[in-house]
């Protein structure tokens, strides 16, 4: 029974080997798109611009041909540009002979464009800022407690002059972040634009992610600005109580003398009602939530 079956198996795979031998031997036609390198370009110089990105070719072969161009990952179509400057005309029939992957043996049916047109300037390059393209959307009950940092926040660029000239800022690829509860640093790649390199194609942003807690500061010292000489402005009361709102980490480590709470003589010598509203300045990446007391009773003195 094993002979048998044995046999069959390899009367199959013969056949099959066979049927594949024969078929690869026919001539076919097929059509497939090349994407556009141009050769010969002098380092000081760039591509500007270029009536087509790709070369649509139609070619006929016996099929083990077809088949090992098909299988190459890369191809190109090459255009040598000879080193010349400014626009450009390449017949891309001419071009043929310098396209090596091309097997000989095939018959090229047709091609299109016939012409490629191109364009060569000099070559430039600047440093331009980095703008971003992102959402973020922070967790409920948590907040960002720093600066956003895009590291670098500026790239150098290349391409030619004309170009280069309409060029003032670069951006990302867009970026989303979503439910964020943590410090973020994560690098986002910059968005390509044509005909144009970068030094560095991706950038870092960093910024801190903390659990939003309130905290009050007690005895915050009121300070009096702009006293005039012989005259003393005296509140009651002296200290007032603060409420922050901001990072738990951050807040945890902040002290009384971070506020600071003041009063505008000049304020309490125009006031008929005989309370002024102190100032406060907090520190950045908080928020004011309570002032206790909101208004200070004042005596102006003479001395």
């Amino acid at each position: 029974m094993k002979p048998k079956f044995l046999k069959i198996f390899l009367s199959t795979i013969f056949s099959i080997i066979l049927w594949i031998f024969v078929s690869f031997s026919y001539e076919y036609t097929t059509t497939f798109r090349v994407p556009i390198n141009f050769t010969n370009i002098k380092e000081s110089n760039t591509i500007l611009s270029q009536s087509s990105n790709e070369i649509n070719l139609t070619i006929k072969g016996q099929g083990w041909v077809l088949a090992q161009i098909s299988s190459v990952a890369e191809s190109y179509f090459q255009i040598s540009t000879n080193e010349k400057v400014g626009i450009q005309h390449a017949d891309v029939r001419e071009a043929l002979s310098e396209n090596s992957w091309l097997n000989p043996s095939v018959q090229v049916v047709m091609l299109s464009p016939a012409v490629v047109d191109y364009a060569i300037e000099r070559l430039n390059s600047k440093v331009v800022p980095i703008l971003t393209d992102i959402k973020i959307d922070i967790e409920e009950g948590y907040g960002i407690v720093s600066d956003i940092i895009l590291n670098p926040d500026s790239v150098k660029i290349f391409g030619p002059v004309t170009l280069m000239n309409t060029i003032h800022d670069v951006s990302t690829k867009p970026l989303q972040l979503t439910n964020i509860d943590e410090d973020i640093s994560t690098e986002i790649v910059l968005k390509p634009l044509e005909y144009i390199k970068y030094e560095k194609e991706i950038t870092r942003i960093e910024f801190s992610v903390q659990k939003l807690v309130d905290k009050t500061f007690e005895n915050v010292p009121v300070k009096v600005e702009n006293v005039p000489n012989l005259r003393t402005l005296e509140l009651f009361p002296p200290h007032i109580n603060i409420t922050l709102r901001g990072g738990l980490v951050n807040l945890g480590v902040m002290r009384t003398d971070s506020i600071k709470a003041t009063v505008d003589f000049n304020d309490a010598f125009l006031d008929s009602l005989g309370k002024i509203n102190p100032k406060i300045l907090i520190p950045n990446f908080t928020t004011l939530t309570n002032v206790n007391p909101k208004t200070l009773k004042y005596i102006i003195k003479q001395n």
